[in-house]
């Protein structure tokens, strides 16, 4: 018969901590499976409950008054125990009782809560998947798992439950940024609570699903699991790059989602990777845009994981990267590119100082962006043709037949086009200038 408990011993000494009680007995090593320290008060799984005991040790050696209860201490009965010197044990533990030694009011009382697992191991009815609502991205597991909550009552008569933890385990592929490439990735998802719907993101690879747990089985070997058919994967995840090789031989990397930058005519390699074999089409579609119409004008579709094209003219393009899956279902369209391909100029310098200081103003240039033609010559003041070039990026190291000419002043002739449509024909007088007289010899 329960009956309140009103202890008349002050028990001095007897101020219960959590590790003052031991538990021990059932099959296996009892779990300590929650230390809620708000309410004074431990959890202790043990697999089944024979020869199951807990142990009490003081710092003084009064009689310990043992009680149990099961709502509530205030509500508590009090238990026999056998005591020898400052350690009391009790034995004949039962399931779902909370145990405690001391004043059942007093915020220094300490608390253990018994649970016998044995009779919460969780049960595996079924475990399957199905396509959620936005299959491409996620993908529902249904668990079939009859797992019956393990609650207990703090001292003060607040209820509270145990939450059980799973592993979700599945092959998957994870992206590699350093490597550039995708590589086989082992999932271990830890899921906590009441299994119904687990919803996950769609794996990137075939695979099956195996659900383990719980935790506390485990603990005790009798870990429970359950595997789904093969789910064949239609999500897609690429990945893509652009190599802008630039005019004087050295090249640009640029991630997706890059605005790119740069005079004309220039060639640049946009390049993909998707998780294959579930990836199985390639398509890369540029355009250019018309700012006063605002519409885009497909100028290139290409299929192939690879495309290498040449802007030549001036404005901005956008370059698409989409990826299709085997059955049509699934597209990926993340990866873009932003191309600005800058206006034309063309400027002519007036001085030079060929084989004077090298590297410093000792080769005629000229200042130029996206120029999709261009041609370049000197004369002398009779008007004989001294030098031609073609290359606006090149230039003019101020020798004829492998001699420096004498300082002077000399003529440039250009003609040129734009890549935005600009057509230059420019002249102008060149000085030639040198800081010893006589050197034009060598």
């Amino acid at each position: 018969m329960k009956k309140a408990i009103v202890l008349i011993l002050s028990f001095f000494g007897l101020v219960p901590v959590f590790s003052q009680y031991v538990v021990t007995g059932g099959t296996g090593q009892p779990l300590l499976a929650e230390e809620n320290t708000a309410h004074n008060i431990q959890v202790y799984l043990l697999n089944g409950l024979d020869g199951a005991e807990i142990s009490y040790t003081s710092t003084g050696t009064e009689a310990h008054q043992w009680s149990r209860y099961n709502r509530k201490a205030g509500e508590a009965e009090p238990v026999a125990c056998r005591q020898t010197g400052n350690t009391s044990t009790i034995s004949g533990l039962s399931d779902g009782f909370g145990y405690f030694v001391g004043d059942p009011v007093s915020s220094q009382t300490a608390y253990v809560w018994i649970i016998d697992y044995s009779k919460y191991v969780p049960v595996f009815s079924s475990f399957s998947f199905q396509e959620a609502d936005d299959r491409c991205e996620f993908l529902k597991l249904l668990a079939g798992v009859e797992a019956r909550p393990m609650d207990y009552f703090t001292g003060s008569g607040v209820r509270m439950g145990l939450q059980r933890t799973w592993h979700l385990l599945y092959d998957n592929l994870e992206w590699s940024p350093e490597d550039g490439l995708f590589a086989p990735a082992g999932a271990d998802r830890l899921l906590r609570g009441t299994l119904s719907e687990i919803i996950i993101d769609a794996p990137l690879q075939s695979t099956s699903f195996t659900l383990k747990g719980d935790a506390y089985a485990e603990h005790f070997g009798l870990g429970r699991e359950a595997t789904t058919p093969v789910y064949e994967a239609i999500a897609l995840e690429a990945h893509s790059s652009a190599t802008v090789y630039k005019p004087d031989g050295t090249t640009e990397e640029f991630p997706a989602g890059s605005d790119i930058r740069t005079p004309a005519p220039v060639e640049i390699r946009f390049e993909a990777v998707a998780n294959e074999p579930v990836a199985a089409l390639y398509i890369w579609k540029i355009t250019k845009f018309n700012p006063a119409t605002g519409d885009s004008t497909a100028i290139v579709r290409y299929t192939g994981k690879s495309v290498t094209y040449k802007f030549e003219d001036s404005g901005i393009f956008t370059a698409q990267l989409e990826v299709i899956n085997a059955q049509a279902s699934c597209s990926d369209l993340s990866q873009v590119f932003k191309v600005y391909i800058e206006d034309s100029s063309l400027k002519l310098p007036n001085v030079f100082s060929p084989g004077s200081s090298i590297g410093s103003n000792d080769e005629y240039r000229v200042s130029y962006k996206s120029l999709i033609s261009f041609k370049a010559s000197i004369f002398n003041r009779w008007g004989n043709l001294l030098f031609r070039w073609t290359d606006p990026a090149k230039g003019w190291d101020g020798r004829v037949n492998g001699k420096y000419v004498p300082t002077g002043v000399y003529f440039i002739i250009v003609e040129a086009k734009g890549a935005d449509g600009k057509s230059y024909k420019l002249s102008k007088d060149i000085n030639v200038l040198r800081s010893a007289p006589g050197s034009g010899s060598r």
